[in-house]
């Protein structure tokens, strides 16, 4: 665990419970503004304390604080409500989780009034995580600066892989809603992704490869400027934790193996 860390605890309206998550920021710093990356987890985990516990968020941070490779910054490690197994990080028909209202419409507010923060922010999550990254910058235009997932996947049916069917508790028999969350159909409309730089990595013996190869060449034919690597590793914290540094340095310096944007009918960076 890195000097820095804390965790905190706020009452959601939305959710009308409470609800927990977790800051790093570098010890000592004066004050002034800092970047903020958001983190999101994936499904099966219980908060945001596992991108610490497991994912060791924060000693990644402090790291490249300290070596200079990054400018001191804030990282959010959020929840997702603990709605059932995973909330997909949608607000779902039935009431059981208001989980966007939740990250953007609380946690982003609190964020504004309590840390020293500027405009900028970065949004970053594995598995269900990177689809709730993309979903939440994309669902909300000018929100964040950058998103990017790790071990994704983009279209909402495919959180049922993982958890129960839960698609009519979420989205009830209206399709245009379930639609509304397809990250695919969003990121093809212009006005969503103005200003909002992408980026996605998978593992290449990780069983959504598929996905985010498919995700990559949809992209790739609309002419979405993106970084996009594969790097040996399956669906699990050992690659996430040695993927985590690349994630960062793309948010918040530009460099980095995603930092290069992949073009329409670029190669795709493997090892």
């Amino acid at each position: 665990m890195a000097e820095g860390l804390a965790g905190h605890t706020i009452f959601s309206l939305a959710n009308r419970r409470r609800l927990e998550h977790w800051t790093w920021m570098p010890p000592g710093h004066p004050g002034r503004d800092l970047p903020v990356v958001v983190l999101l987890h994936g499904v099966r985990d219980a908060g945001g304390f596992v991108w610490w516990e497991k994912g060791a968020a924060d000693r990644t941070a402090a790291r490249l604080v300290a070596a200079g490779e990054l400018p001191p910054f804030c990282l959010v490690m959020a929840g997702d409500t603990g709605a059932e197994l995973g909330s997909g990080y949608c607000d779902w028909v039935d009431g059981t989780t208001a989980a966007e209202t939740y990250l953007v419409g609380e946690l982003l507010p609190w964020i504004d009034a309590e840390l020293p923060v500027p405009s900028d922010r970065h949004v970053a999550g594995l598995s269900m995580g990177g689809y709730g990254a993309l979903l939440l910058a994309l669902r909300n235009p000018g929100t964040f600066d950058s998103a990017s997932a790790t071990s994704g996947f983009f279209d909402p049916q495919r959180l049922f892989q993982y958890v129960p069917d839960a698609r009519r508790r979420m989205w009830g028999d209206d399709d245009a809603l379930m639609a509304a969350h397809d990250i695919t159909s969003l990121v093809s409309d212009p006005a969503r992704r103005t200003g909002l730089r992408l980026a996605l990595d998978c593992g290449t013996e990780d069983p959504l490869l598929d996905a985010s190869r498919g995700f990559h060449a949809h992209l790739d034919r609309l002419g979405v400027a993106h970084g996009y690597v594969e790097r040996p590793g399956g669906h699990d914290w050992g690659y996430w934790r040695g993927r985590l540094a690349d994630h960062l340095r793309f948010h918040l310096g530009a460099h980095g193996d995603l930092a290069a944007p992949a073009l329409a009918g670029s190669e795709v960076t493997r090892t």
